[in-house]
C-alpha cells in the first residue's frame, strides 16, 4: 500500500477553519474531545468482543495513555480500542462531521429493528457529531494518527494533516489494535506539556470516564519520568453506583469535591439526594443541600450543578437544571440521553432538559419536606441559611406553590427563643375566635418583637408571624391565604375592620381609598379624646393621613399604621432598595393614639379646656416622635431630642 494525498471534501479548508476557531471557545477542550473519542473506541471494542470472538486484541487491557514529550514538543493520546481500517480512516477523519460513532449506532439500531441484535448490553457512546477530533488543530501544527483495526486481516494506517485543507494516508507499522494520536503542539500551546496542566484537565473533564487514563512524561533531556505510568482519573462515577454500595464516607469525600475540595467542620450537608431516573429520560443525579450558604449564592456567575454526558463533563455550571429558588443545591447530573449540540458547550433547547428539571425540582422539594418532618432542628438550620431563597419560589413558580407553602417557616411572637413555626402549626394553634393569620413586617426582627402594633393581638393571646426578609411581602402577594385563613398585617387598617378582600355591603367597586376612609370615619364611634385628635390633625397637617383613637394599643401611647389596602411602609422601603434611582416618596400614615394612656388622657383634658395651651402642639409632636421611634426611624431626630429634653427639664423643675 503506497502513500496517497487527498483533498478534504466539501470546502474543508474553510470548514476546518470554522471548526477549530469558532466552534469551540476554549482551546483546552481538545483534550476532553480526544479522550472521549478514545473512550468510545474502547467501548466499541468491548462490545464487539462480546459478539465477535474473532476480534483481534482480546487480551488487551482497556486503557488510555497520555504521553507528554517535552523534548519533542508533542502530546500523544493512545488507546487500545477498536481501531480503524484504511477505509474507515478516510471516512472518519477525511470527512468533517462524518461520525464513525454515529454510523456505528445507526447500524446497531438497524440490526435491532431487523431482529439481528445479539442481546448484549449496548455501549454508551458520546462522539456522535464527527467534529471533536478537529479541535486538535486549535493547539497543534500537525496531527498524526496511527491506527490498526481489530478486524482480522487489517493493516495499520497512518493519517496526517497540518489542517491546511489536505491530508495524507500511508501504511503504518502499528502491531496492536487501537489508535495513537500525536499532536505537534503550537508554540502558544506549550502549556499542555506541563504535567499538572494535563492532570488538572483530566480531573476536570474526564475524571469519571470508566476506563483508566494514565500519564507518562518525558522531560527536556528525553528521560522518561514515568516508567510505570500512573492513573490520573477516578474511573468510577459515584453517582452511577447504587447507594447500597456506598458508605457515608464516600458521599462525604465527593461532597468535598463538589464544594471545591475543602469543607469546614460542622458544615456537612443538611441532606443529599441520590437517584437514577429511566423515564422519560435516563439520567443519574447526586445532589447535596450544603451545610452553609455558598459565598456566591447571590452572584450572577455563581456555581451550579455540573452536567455530564456519559461521564464526560459538558457544562460545569448548568443553571437551567433547577429553578433559581433552588440555586443553593450543589451536585452532578449525568444523562445518557441528553442531546447536545456539536460543540457540547451549549445545550440545545430540548424537552429532555425540561424533563430532567421537572424531576430534579420535584425530588428536591420532597427531600426538603422529608428533612422538615424527620429533623425539625436540622431543617431550622437549613431554613436559616436558605429560607429567603426558597421563598422566591412562591412568587415565581406557581406550579410548585403548594409544596413550597408547606416548607415556609417563620419566627413568631409566641416563641421568644427564635424558634420557627410552619403555617400548618400556626393555624393548628389558632383559637376558635381568631379569624386571621397575623403578621408584622419590617427590616429588624428585634424591633418587630417590641412593636406597639402587637399589643392588642397579644393581649387576646393570638400569635403573630415576624417577617423580616425583604422577600416576605412579595411572597404574600402570591399567597393570600392558607387553609381558608387570610393573612393580615397588624400594622394596616383597624384591627376590627374586615380584611381588604372581604365583602363590605356598602362598598362600591369603583370607590377609591378616600371614599373608603370617609365611610370608615362616618362609622367611627365618638372617642373621649376627640378634641385631642382634632388638634393633632391640625398640628401635624399633611405629615399624617389621619389621626384616630387606637384599638390596637394597650401599653404604648401612640403608633403609626398603614392604610388598609395601601402599600405598607416596609414595602415602600423594599421598592426603594430594588430601584434606588427612582423617586418613591413615603406616603403619609395614620397616627393612632391610645385613649387609655395617661399621657394621652392628660393631653386630651387640657385640649378640652384650653385648646390654645402651647404645650399641646409640643405634646402632639412628641406622640408622633414616639410612634416613629418605635419603628426605628425618626424624621427629625434633632427636633425630637429637643422636645424630649424640654419635657424632662419641666419634670425636674416641678
Amino acid at each position: 500500500m503506497s502513500s496517497e494525498t487527498h483533498e478534504f471534501k466539501a470546502e474543508v479548508a474553510a470548514l476546518l477553519n470554522l471548526v477549530t476557531n469558532s466552534l469551540y471557545t476554549n482551546s483546552e477542550i481538545f483534550l476532553r474531545e480526544l479522550i472521549s473519542n478514545a473512550a468510545d473506541a474502547l467501548d466499541k471494542a468491548r462490545f464487539q468482543a462480546l459478539v465477535d470472538t474473532s476480534l483481534d486484541g482480546q487480551e488487551l487491557e482497556s486503557q488510555i495513555l497520555i504521553t507528554v514529550d517535552k523534548q519533542a514538543g508533542t502530546l500523544t493520546i493512545e488507546d487500545t480500542g477498536i481501531g480503524m481500517t484504511r477505509e474507515e480512516t478516510a471516512q472518519n477523519l477525511g470527512t468533517i462531521a462524518h461520525s464513525g460513532t454515529l454510523r456505528y449506532l445507526e447500524e446497531m439500531q438497524r440490526a435491532r429493528a431487523a431482529g439481528e441484535s445479539s442481546g448484549a448490553v449496548e455501549p454508551n457512546l458520546i462522539g456522535q457529531f464527527g467534529v471533536g477530533f478537529y479541535s486538535a488543530f486549535m493547539v497543534a501544527d500537525e496531527v498524526v494518527v496511527t491506527t490498526l483495526s481489530g478486524k482480522p486481516g487489517s493493516e495499520a494506517v497512518v493519517w496526517r494533516s497540518r489542517g491546511d485543507g489536505s491530508y495524507q494516508v500511508e501504511p503504518g507499522s502499528r502491531s496492536q489494535r487501537g489508535t495513537t494520536i500525536v499532536l505537534t503542539l503550537k508554540t502558544e500551546a506549550k502549556e499542555f506539556l506541563d504535567r499538572w496542566r494535563i492532570e488538572a484537565l483530566v480531573k476536570r473533564y474526564s475524571n469519571y470516564v470508566m476506563h483508566p487514563i494514565r500519564l507518562r512524561v518525558i522531560d527536556e533531556q528525553g528521560e522518561d519520568k514515568d516508567p510505570e505510568p500512573r492513573q490520573i482519573n477516578a474511573a468510577s462515577a459515584i453517582w452511577a453506583r447504587s447507594s447500597s454500595e456506598l458508605e457515608d464516607s464516600d458521599y462525604t469525600e465527593f461532597y468535598k469535591h463538589v464544594m471545591g475540595g475543602f469543607v469546614m467542620p460542622g458544615d456537612e450537608p443538611f441532606a443529599r439526594l441520590h437517584f437514577t431516573a429511566d423515564a422519560p429520560i435516563q439520567f443519574h443525579a447526586l445532589l447535596f443541600v450544603p451545610g452553609r450558604a455558598p459565598a456566591d449564592l447571590f452572584q450572577e456567575d455563581r456555581k451550579a450543578l455540573q452536567l455530564y454526558a456519559r461521564r464526560v463533563l459538558v457544562v460545569e455550571n448548568c443553571d437551567t437544571l433547577l429553578p433559581q429558588y433552588l440555586r443553593f443545591v450543589r451536585g452532578v447530573v449525568d444523562s445518557q440521553d441528553l442531546p447536545l449540540n456539536v460543540s457540547r458547550e451549549m445545550l440545545q433547547e430540548h424537552k429532555s432538559l425540561a424533563a430532567i428539571r421537572r424531576q430534579l425540582t420535584r425530588k428536591t422539594l420532597k427531600l426538603l419536606a422529608e428533612l422538615a418532618e424527620e429533623s425539625a432542628d436540622k431543617y431550622a438550620k437549613m431554613w436559616n441559611e436558605f429560607g429567603s431563597v426558597i421563598k422566591e419560589g412562591l412568587h415565581t413558580d406557581g406550579g410548585q406553590r403548594a409544596e413550597l407553602t408547606e416548607l415556609l417557616r417563620y419566627r413568631h411572637v409566641a416563641d421568644t427563643d427564635d424558634g420557627l413555626v410552619s403555617l400548618k402549626d400556626y393555624v393548628a394553634g389558632m383559637g376558635e375566635d381568631q379569624k386571621y393569620i397575623w403578621y408584622v413586617a419590617g427590616p429588624n426582627e428585634a424591633a418587630l418583637r417590641n412593636s406597639p402594633h402587637l399589643e392588642a393581638v397579644r393581649a387576646k393571646g393570638e400569635d403573630v408571624l415576624l417577617m423580616s426578609d425583604p422577600v416576605d411581602e412579595w411572597v404574600l402577594q402570591s399567597l393570600s391565604e392558607y387553609e381558608g385563613k387570610s393573612f393580615r398585617s397588624v400594622t394596616q387598617g383597624e384591627l376590627d375592620e374586615p380584611a381588604e378582600d372581604e365583602d363590605i355591603d356598602d362598598k362600591d367597586d369603583d370607590s377609591d381609598d378616600k371614599d373608603d376612609e370617609a365611610k370608615a370615619k362616618d362609622k367611627r364611634e365618638p372617642s373621649p379624646i376627640d378634641p385631642l385628635l382634632n388638634l393633632a390633625k391640625v398640628v401635624l397637617g399633611d405629615r399624617v393621613r389621619d389621626v384616630r383613637a387606637s384599638k390596637r394599643l394597650t401599653e404604648s401611647p401612640s403608633c403609626l399604621v398603614d392604610a388598609a389596602g395601601g402599600l405598607s411602609r416596609n414595602m415602600e422601603r423594599i421598592l426603594r432598595m430594588a430601584q434606588p434611582g427612582t423617586k418613591l416618596g413615603a406616603s403619609p400614615r395614620i397616627l393612632e393614639l391610645n385613649p387609655d394612656h395617661p399621657f394621652v388622657t392628660a393631653a386630651s383634658k387640657i385640649s378640652e379646656t384650653n385648646k390654645d395651651d402651647p404645650r399641646l402642639a409640643e405634646w402632639v409632636e412628641i406622640l408622633h416622635d414616639i410612634a416613629a421611634l418605635a419603628e426605628g426611624t425618626v424624621p427629625d431626630p434633632a427636633g425630637a431630642a429637643k422636645r424630649f429634653t424640654k419635657v424632662l427639664n419641666n419634670l425636674v423643675a416641678g
